[in-house]
């Protein structure tokens, strides 16, 4: 007889499905039955997990949102500011045009409707990652005020997430010395 999966190791499974067919067929399309099909679980299991689609969705955004902060959290502070800043951006276009899941989410996708969920787990990912490069450029050695470092911090996310979003003629966002020399050139000099 199998030995019973716990609930936790159930909807770990589901997540990772769901991120799968999330990279592979994008958020609106995601189809539960196959994302139950590749967790090894049944339907109801699944709802049992997540109540919802939008609850599934959700629950993925806000992981995949973790995940990328844990690694913007690796950036290097050592050098000042203006060379934090540059890491910062630079691996957070790395993060947000590598990553399958995150390219999805951040997709202009017209056959989904973004729920309420979505929205609050999109706008916390942008408070988080805004405050989390503040604070690391702050432990860099930036000087300038709390409100003006936390706006400049969230300008950098803003324009990360857009060029990931949308193909630049600018900017390869694919050649990470372009992007550093661009982040050098633009962005750097917003930090003091």
């Amino acid at each position: 007889m199998p030995a019973r999966t716990s609930r936790c190791e159930q909807e770990a499974a589901i997540l990772k499905a769901a991120a799968e067919e999330v990279g592979l067929v994008g958020v609106g399309r995601m189809s539960l039955d196959v994302v139950a099909r590749q967790a090894g679980v049944s339907r109801s299991t699944l709802y049992r997990r997540f109540p919802s689609r939008d609850a599934l969705i959700t629950e993925l955004g806000h992981r995949t949102f973790t995940l990328a902060m844990s690694r913007l959290a690796t950036v290097d502070v050592d050098s000042g500011p203006e060379d934090a800043a540059v890491g910062c951006f630079c691996e957070g276009v790395r993060i947000l045009t590598t990553d399958p899941t995150m390219r999805r989410f951040l997709q202009l996708d017209g056959d989904i409707t973004i729920s309420a969920g979505m929205r609050e787990a999109a706008e916390q990912f942008l408070e988080s990652a805004s405050a989390a490069m503040a604070k690391a450029l702050r432990s860099a050695g930036a000087t300038m005020a709390d409100p003006d470092l936390l706006a400049v911090a969230e300008l950098h996310i803003r324009l990360a997430t857009s060029l990931a979003q949308v193909n630049s003629r600018v900017l390869d966002t694919a050649d990470i010395d372009a992007v550093r020399q661009y982040a050098r050139r633009h962005l750097a000099q917003l930090v003091y």
